[in-house]
């Protein structure tokens, strides 16, 4: 019997709301790195978000943080978690037991990833009876739990696939294989966004699509996320960063009014579902919800 009541956590069932928000925490190296997560989780808890999502890193310590913390807030914070898992380091009998982990603890969801490869390493390896591809992960997902099963999506296509057909591809391969929603990677131009959606309707997907939104708040951070994910900087933005970028008040200003600016839009474009990149933090999150709350009605800001 797992700990605590999975009852009405799988995220398939939190979809049928019309407006969706949801946060992403990254597992803490250091105990002050744990004491600001836990933080940040109360004050975000509070303001009754659809899940909260957790990283994962393959091996060592940073498993056993994320595990910490999804256990942490499925059963202490009594919110919807979404453990990532990845294709990284773990053959098929330690993914089934992973999976039974999770689901003892009563983590009822996933976000399943191919992963980046291990620092040190310049391209992915699949381990011996492991998985090549994040769809071969979904599947034996679906075969061995009844997890509910969210998948990444790349607006502007996967870095390390300059085919985006290829990329689109394996997107699909991935929802064939029994996801129950997308989250998209980080962007800072809608039209990427809105192609992408529109591609995937054309495609006959049905399943949510969850804008992953990023605030700025630092300028050498952007700098440094950009070069990881490949998104595209508008000029308008960079200019700003250009300008402000080694002074951390401005920056966040800058980027709390993006941000704003950027979901005011997608929601008139008909986007309705969104995950905030937190880097642990809440202020900025919260001020950024705060200023579009007329738009998130089950947002609690008491």
């Amino acid at each position: 019997m797992p700990i605590g009541d999975p009852v009405n956590r799988y995220i398939y069932d939190l979809f049928k709301y019309d407006t969706h928000v949801s946060f992403e925490f990254f597992p803490p190296k250091t105990n002050q790195g744990r004491k600001q997560i836990y933080q940040s989780i109360a004050k975000l808890k509070d303001m009754n978000p659809d899940f909260f999502s957790v990283t994962y890193g393959a091996g060592g310590t940073t498993a056993e943080t994320s595990l910490e913390i999804a256990t942490a807030l499925t059963n202490l914070a009594q919110v919807t978690c979404v453990a990532h898992i990845t294709c990284v380091g773990m053959n098929r009998s330690e993914v089934k037991s992973l999976l039974e982990l999770l689901e003892f603890h009563g983590i009822t969801n996933v976000l399943a990833l191919r992963g980046d490869p291990p620092q040190g390493q310049t391209e992915f390896v699949k381990p011996d009876d492991g998985f090549a591809y994040a769809s071969e992960l979904v599947s034996f997902i679906r075969d061995n739990s009844n997890m509910g099963i969210l998948v990444a999506g790349y607006p502007e296509g996967h870095k390390d696939n300059p085919d985006k057909e290829d990329d689109f591809k394996h997107l699909l391969e991935k929802i064939n294989a029994g996801a129950n929603g997308i989250i998209t990677q980080l962007f800072f131009d809608n039209r990427y966004l809105l192609d992408f959606s529109n591609r995937l309707k054309g495609a006959g997907v049905d399943i949510p699509v969850i804008a992953g939104i990023f605030p700025i708040s630092n300028g050498k951070q952007i700098q440094r996320i950009t070069e990881l994910s490949g998104a595209t900087i508008p000029d308008d933005l960079l200019a700003a960063i250009e300008k402000y970028g080694d002074s951390p008040t401005e920056m966040e200003l800058i980027g709390t009014d993006y941000a704003v600016k950027q979901v005011t839009e997608l929601l008139e474009a008909g986007i309705t579902h969104f995950h905030f990149y937190t880097m642990n933090r809440h202020d900025q999150t919260r001020k950024i919800l705060y200023q579009l709350k007329h738009y998130f009605p089950r947002l609690n800001f008491v």
